[in-house]
């Protein structure tokens, strides 16, 4: 048996899940922290994948998911990944055979692939450039990254201890980059390990049936996240000119699309400006996190 504890966040993850299911590892402990009190998805397990452990959490977000299996897991390492990810043989092995090699390392993390082609979205960096240009090129060897996504990675628990854990605020988005922003500071390494590999499918990580529900949660909460970060990371004057600028687009574009008649995008933009409205007036710049009802 591996001596590791597993980590799935769930939203009502439908039947792709079982695919990850199969693809885990015997090890130490496994847990789903489901979001939604998915009834299917606690009959799945206690019918076909008993040694997995369902803890229903209610709707609190990622942060606040991965703080509690932070005081839960026994193990010192914890592998977290989402229900749209197949682990490659060996995936969670090869990890912790990385571990014992960079010590100082607090997060070490597959290569990740979407649909069997290494992802031009495997890392990146603190300034959340869109534009920055990106190759998926299959790396030669082990790298240091300045920062990974939550999708599959393997942490140390007393570094990320040492830190505070995640930020509660942080519902979806940006939870990862702000950890590894924080980990960076106090000198921790993020590696990326070559000989381990995980395939996404991406955006399936939901029902179906729910999915234009979900596109309008990540939206708004992509677009708080965002905010938050800058405020939290960011000088004043930056955070200002972000937002104000970011309002002035939202705002110009809903027009344009009034006048076009695009409903889904007159949605799209709205749900932007209310992330915000949400953020100023009632999250009071990062205290609590209201969601959209």
């Amino acid at each position: 048996m591996i001596e590791c504890s597993i980590v799935i966040p769930t939203y009502f993850p439908g039947k792709i899940i079982e695919n990850l299911f199969r693809s885990l590892p015997q090890v130490r402990e496994i847990y789903v922290f489901d979001n939604s009190n998915d009834g299917d998805l606690k009959l799945l397990i206690e019918n076909k994948f008993n040694n997995i452990n369902y803890i229903s959490t209610g709707d609190i977000g990622l942060g606040k998911t991965f703080n509690k299996a932070l005081d839960l897991v026994n193990s010192e390492l914890i592998f977290i990944t989402q229900p749209d990810v197949i682990l490659y043989k060996n995936c969670i092995e090869n990890l912790i055979t990385a571990k014992k090699k960079y010590k100082d390392a607090a997060i070490i993390a597959p290569l990740m692939f979407e649909n069997d082609k290494y992802s031009i979205y495997d890392n990146y960096t603190f300034n959340l450039d869109k534009n920055k240009k990106r190759v998926n090129k299959i790396p030669s060897g082990d790298f240091c990254v300045e920062a990974i996504n939550s999708t599959a990675f393997m942490l140390d628990k007393r570094m990320i201890q040492e830190i505070g854990g995640w930020d509660d605020y942080f519902y979806t988005y940006l939870e990862d980059i702000d950890l590894c922003y924080r980990l960076k500071e106090k000198k921790y390494g993020i590696l990326k390990i070559k000989e381990s590999k995980v395939n996404h499918v991406g955006f399936k990580s939901h029902k179906p049936s729910i999915h234009n529900y979900i596109d309008k949660k990540r939206i708004f909460n992509f677009n708080k996240s965002s905010l938050y970060y800058n405020y939290k990371h960011k000088s004043k004057s930056f955070f200002y000119y972000y937002t104000i600028k970011n309002v002035l687009k939202f705002c110009s574009k809903l027009l344009a699309n009034i006048i076009l008649f695009r409903k889904k995008k007159i949605s799209q933009n709205f749900i932007k400006l209310k992330s915000y409205y949400y953020f100023f007036l009632y999250d009071k710049f990062g205290k609590k996190n209201i969601q959209m009802k």
